[in-house]
């Protein structure tokens, strides 16, 4: 610059673009980051459909398998264990949801189904009789999800509200 002296070093101008993940740098106008536009790779691989339309994880260990599966059948020996029997699957859940989005799901699924049972159980009259309909139901969707989840599939339980999301 004028008026400086040659001895004064001068002041570079320093910028950086750091690339996240393959996405370009935010401060280009008119560009999306690559997730938004599709799924990552990974992703779709991890991910199938099966010949039945069910989806499918790939990439699940059978430990996970296998804890997502006892999540869905020990609301069955609720009768032998009494109230407490709900704290087992919530603990699974918490404990490895982080884990894998298998356990994450299915753990969802079976806490919001007991939620449901105890919402209907706590209504008089009207969830009196709406859980004659929904408990035979609920009995038989668990050994369903059982099953899917020893498979690695996704499971939704029917007529169930999703309060956990």
């Amino acid at each position: 610059p004028p008026g400086v002296p040659a001895s004064v070093p001068r002041k570079r101008e320093f910028s950086m673009e750091i690339d996240l993940r393959g996405s370009p740098p935010r401060n280009q106008p008119g560009t999306a980051p690559a997730a938004a536009i599709e799924p990552s790779r990974s992703l779709v691989e991890r991910w199938r459909m099966t010949p039945g339309g069910r989806v499918r994880d790939t990439a699940a260990p059978d430990v996970d398998r296998v804890i997502a599966a006892l999540m869905h059948l020990w609301p069955i020996l609720a009768p032998l264990i009494g109230p407490f029997s709900p704290l087992v699957p919530l603990v699974l859940w918490l404990s490895f949801r982080q884990r894998s989005p298998l356990l994450a799901d299915h753990g969802r699924e079976v806490l919001n189904a007991i939620l449901t049972l105890l919402l209907l159980t706590l209504v008089p009259c009207i969830g009196w009789v709406a859980l004659v309909v929904w408990f035979p139901v609920w009995r038989v969707s668990l050994v369903r999800g059982a099953v899917a989840a020893g498979g690695g599939e996704l499971f939704r339980y029917p007529m169930i509200l999703r309060a956990i999301r």
